[in-house]
């Protein structure tokens, strides 16, 4: 027999050499028989080892959702998949140990992604849809590792990895993309292991974590009391304790590596102070927002806070998303002559108030509300837009929110299954937005020591980096001095989501090495310099809250109410005498915001002054991209054609 012919050992078979002394007989029945070499075969298992590899499945989907808010145990991401491995090496029937799997994806995503339903009852449908769809990251992944530990020589220290950050750069695309809970996120707190995600992404945090717990799998399968009870009598062996010596030493470099690193990068944090931003911070209520006669309201709401941000003279005021009730109009240049009825006075009228605004409170101000534009398709349509007035009260520029949320900003296929409209929050059928076409670099040069360049994120934007890349520079064009996101959180009502899109927030400032200013409605609003640091605010005295003082303000600026609009206004505004206004100022060596801390700033209206410190250090990541998840990919491709070439050449089969 030729060496061709003999299949060569993979540590999930248990070949033996070919027999020099076999008699020409035996040789030629082999040469017409193809034998397959020793697989591990699917016996039928016993009951009990169906529920270990269940527990196993459970185990991991508990320690994943308690990496997460509200928990926030992240340190339990460095093992949390190590139950989940057991799948890996299993020789119970493949469709028992996929349906474990999908199990655990459900058990982790149906409780993380359950502040979805608090947004309205509709909102159930999304809530279970994304959950499931997410869930399917779990056995597409056992699919992928399994099929190289069976077909290849590749240790699990790499497949692992490899296969769970392409999955998640998948999951950022996969039906408009969902860029959370990447296992990376579970380190959003521990600033010396995430500081390379300027040279990776948030992936490659995950990259690192995922490769620990393969380590930590490979030693513990080296017992043989762990591979009988959890994978099965008839497992296949461990790898040679060389090669896990190996690959320990190689992973605990790189864990070494990225502290290394990152402790080098947070040693870099004196900052030049810039411009000072009176984030606003609203708690106004989403059933509030979606009634179309409390826009006064609202808006009433929003003015009274800018008041007393106004009287802090800060050189930029920032209200949250579509916290301007009145919009905005505009004529697209190379729109048809022929307008709609009525345009031309609503375009006076904004222009207008903003002049109005600009001149009460003498500064500049980023609006977060909805522009309607003309268009050069004769149609008006309508965008999640910010919208920057200049101190004279004049637009400097708008930019209009590119990733639209689905049924939170537009219902999909809404034309061609108009059914579709039963699982949005509006009852209106033209609330949808349309995507805008490009990033805007605002510039911030009136009534402040030199001119400043910024971008604008709007919503869930943040948690996406291609969003956020390009104004770092990741577009060709020149990076922003600081970047600022507004959201309106109040769909979620104090709930995990408005702490984990903080943490996810942190990324965006590491990768883009660029500050980051958040106004959001509901919380949690902070200023994360360029480290990730979540900068400690300190309330400014004189500022404390309490009725009296919440109802004299309303009197001196709105005038004549009656009594029930005036007690649903008070109702909206704090009566515990803390601080309206908070300062977010950075210092050198200064300690961050715990995290512990993040919920006190949850559904409470004020102000943050935030003393902007300008960043300007090089991101590689904001250059090359996701060049870490395409590598996953490319490597995942090479490995199935190897792994195919080589079945075609040696006859090998597995399960």
């Amino acid at each position: 027999m030729s060496k061709e012919n003999v299949a060569r050992p993979t540590h999930w078979q248990n070949c033996s050499p070919p027999n020099k002394h076999k008699s020409a007989i035996l040789i030629r029945m082999e040469s017409q028989i193809q034998i397959a070499p020793t697989v591990a075969v699917a016996p039928s298992r016993p009951l009990p080892q169906v529920r270990f590899l269940l527990l196993a499945a459970l185990t991991t989907a508990a320690l994943l959702w308690l990496c997460y808010f509200p928990a926030d145990c992240g340190w339990l991401a460095w093992f949390a998949l190590v139950p989940f491995l057991v799948l890996v090496r299993s020789t119970a029937r493949p469709w028992l140990v996929y349906l474990c799997a999908w199990i655990g994806g459900l058990a982790f995503f149906i409780p993380a992604l359950q502040w979805m339903r608090v947004a309205d009852p509709r909102m159930y449908f999304t809530w279970i849809f994304v959950a499931v769809t997410c869930s399917l990251h779990f056995p597409i992944a056992l699919r992928i590792i399994r099929f190289f530990d069976r077909r290849t020589r590749l240790p699990l220290v790499l497949t692992l990895p490899v296969a769970w950050t392409a999955l998640e750069y998948f999951r950022t695309w996969f039906l408009t993309g969902f860029p959370w809970y990447f296992l990376g996120h579970t380190q959003h707190d521990y600033l010396p292991i995430i500081q390379f995600a300027d040279l990776t992404g948030a992936f490659g945090v995950t990259f690192l974590i995922a490769a620990v717990n393969a380590v930590l799998f490979e030693t513990l399968y080296r017992w043989e009391w762990f591979r009988v009870h959890f994978a099965g009598i008839d497992a296949p062996r461990p790898r040679p304790p060389l090669a896990i010596e190996i690959q320990t030493g190689v992973v605990a470099a790189m864990v070494l590596a990225a502290i290394g690193y990152g402790e080098w990068r947070l040693s870099q944090d004196e900052f030049p102070i810039g411009p000072r931003i009176a984030l606003i911070q609203g708690s106004v209520p989403q059933q509030i927002r979606n009634d179309l006669n409390m826009g006064d309201m609202m808006a009433r709401h929003f003015i009274a806070l800018s008041d007393l941000a106004a009287m802090q003279k800060p050189n930029l005021i920032v209200w949250p998303e579509t916290s301007n009730p009145d919009g905005w109009c505009e004529t697209a240049p190379g729109a048809p002559a022929t307008i709609p009825p009525g345009w031309d006075g609503k375009i006076k009228e904004g222009r207008s108030e903003m002049r109005e605004a600009a001149g009460q409170w003498k500064t500049n101000i980023l609006f977060g509300l909805n522009a309607s534009v003309f268009e050069v398709d004769g149609h008006v349509h309508q965008y999640n837009s910010a919208l920057l007035i200049g101190r004279d009260g004049v637009a400097q520029g708008r930019y209009d929110k590119i990733h639209c949320v689905p049924f939170g900003e537009y219902v999909p296929l809404r034309d061609e299954f108009p059914w579709m409209q039963k699982f949005a929050p509006y009852d209106d059928l033209d609330y949808s937005v349309s995507p805008g076409r490009a990033e805007t670099r605002f510039t911030l040069d009136q009534g402040t020591d030199r001119a400043y360049s910024f971008g604008v994120v709007i919503c869930y934007e943040d948690t996406d980096a291609v969003r956020a890349l390009p104004y770092a520079g990741g577009d060709g064009g020149p990076p922003v001095d600081f970047l600022l996101n507004i959201s309106n959180d109040g769909w979620f009502d104090g709930t995990s989501e408005h702490d984990e899109h903080l943490a996810i927030c942190r990324f965006r400032a590491i990768e883009c090495r660029r500050s980051v200013a958040r106004a959001v409605n509901m919380g949690i609003s902070a200023l994360i310099d360029g480290n990730g640091r979540v900068v400690a605010p300190r309330p400014v005295e004189g500022t404390e809250w309490n009725d009296d003082k919440v109802r004299k303000l309303l009197q001196s600026r709105f005038g004549a109410m009656s009594e029930a609009e005036r007690e649903l206004a008070v109702s909206l505004f704090p009566d515990d005498g803390k601080a309206a206004v908070w300062l977010a100022s950075p210092s050198r060596g200064a300690a961050g915001l715990p995290t512990a801390r993040w919920a006190d700033y949850k559904k409470v209206p004020g102000v943050l002054l935030a003393d902007v410190p300008i960043d300007n250090r090089f991101s590689l990541y904001a250059l090359w991209g996701d060049w870490l998840p395409w590598s996953c990919w490319a490597l995942l491709g090479a490995g199935v054609v190897l792994a195919w070439a080589r079945r075609a050449a040696f006859g090998e089969r597995g399960a």
